[in-house]
């Protein structure tokens, strides 16, 4: 599990830095609004930049500065657009595509905690969750990421790009704030099915992302006049998340009695992945194989040629990780890997 920073965790760190600064200087809103609105997601960035010193994951640490930072420059550039005035819609729009590609990415971080990198499908739902404010942007207004509010009071908002597409479109921008929930049900989709170091990890982020999520989705719907004690409750239960997520991807260390049985688990997990990355005619192969057949033989049982067997025992050899070695028959070797996986 590498545990090294990333250059993109320092780069994200670097990002997180100016743009705080351009928002808290910029006056757009009071700075303790300002400071309010920023403590989280700087939090996100600070962890991720001190879970290296505590060996957590660098997936984990990378991801935690991005999110963070994807937020700080969220709000930044909301601060510039509301600085500029009302047609400043390029700048809303990139900043409320950042915001909720900071939220994206805690579906990636769940399917792919704690070490990565995480599977193609969780990435390529992120990236489409990121187009969500483009759509609202052509139906209709939909709030500001940076909340601030016009010289009557009332809370601005995006105007539309063009409103070329139904309205109930933009209504339904606050969808955006389901997404812990999807990263909360991915997560515990995988503590069902993952083995019991993995169940160890996930309990503690679960019930941080699990709280995360819940105060999220009740701040998007409380009232204007329970907004006070909506932030509140975030700012107190937001920091679990990251701190969670640092915690559990930390290294485990077991009782020197159960090293052994740890080794042995994770051989035959192994063993187990390489065997499903043999097509079905390799698996053929090495199901004769064991069962004592020569190369010949294996070919008159599969109607194929001797070079056809001497091809798959190859690829067989490969995929099942067995090296060409001296002291070693990679036949047997194959052969006793097969056995292990099948009798489990």
């Amino acid at each position: 599990m590498q545990r090294h920073p990333s250059p993109l965790t320092f780069v994200g760190g670097a990002v997180a830095l100016l743009t705080t600064t351009w928002t808290v200087a910029s006056g757009v809103v009071p700075v303790a609004d300002a400071v309010t609105a920023l403590l989280v997601p700087a939090l996100f960035v600070i962890a991720g930049l001190l879970g290296p010193l505590w060996r957590a994951a660098s997936f984990t640490c990378a991801l935690l500065v991005g999110i963070g930072s994807l937020h700080l420059s969220a709000l930044a550039l909301s601060a510039l657009a509301l600085h500029e005035g009302p047609g400043s819609v390029v700048w809303h729009v990139t900043s409320q595509v950042l915001f909720v590609g900071g939220l994206a990415l805690l579906l990636p971080l769940a399917a792919g905690y704690p070490a990565g990198p995480g599977p193609r499908w969780a990435w390529i739902l992120a990236a489409a969750a990121s187009l969500v404010p483009v759509v609202t942007a052509f139906a209709g207004p939909t709030p500001t990421v940076l909340s601030a509010t016009d010289a009557t009071g009332a809370m601005l908002q995006l105007g539309p790009i063009a409103a070329v597409l139904p309205a109930e479109l933009a209504a339904g921008a606050g969808v955006v704030f389901l997404m812990p929930a999807v990263a909360m049900g991915i997560a515990v989709v995988r503590l069902v099915r993952g083995d019991r170091e993995l169940r160890g990890r996930l309990t503690l982020p679960l019930g941080a992302l699990g709280a995360f999520a819940v105060v999220l989705m009740l701040g998007s719907i409380v009232p204007a006049s329970a907004a006070g004690a909506g932030t509140a409750l975030f700012l107190v239960s937001a920091p679990l998340l990251p701190v969670g997520l640092i915690a559990g991807s930390r290294p485990t260390t077991l009782h020197p009695a159960d090293l052994e049985a740890h080794r042995r688990l994770r051989a035959h997990e192994a063993s187990d992945d390489r065997l499903e990355a043999l097509s079905p005619r390799e698996r053929q192969v090495l199901e004769l194989m064991a069962d004592g057949h020569s190369n010949p033989a294996i070919g008159r049982a599969l109607h194929i040629s001797l070079s056809a067997v001497e091809k798959h025992a190859t690829s067989i050899f490969g995929k099942l990780g067995v090296a060409r070695e001296a002291d070693t028959h990679r036949r047997v070797a194959a052969v006793v890997a097969y056995l292990r996986a099948v009798r489990r």
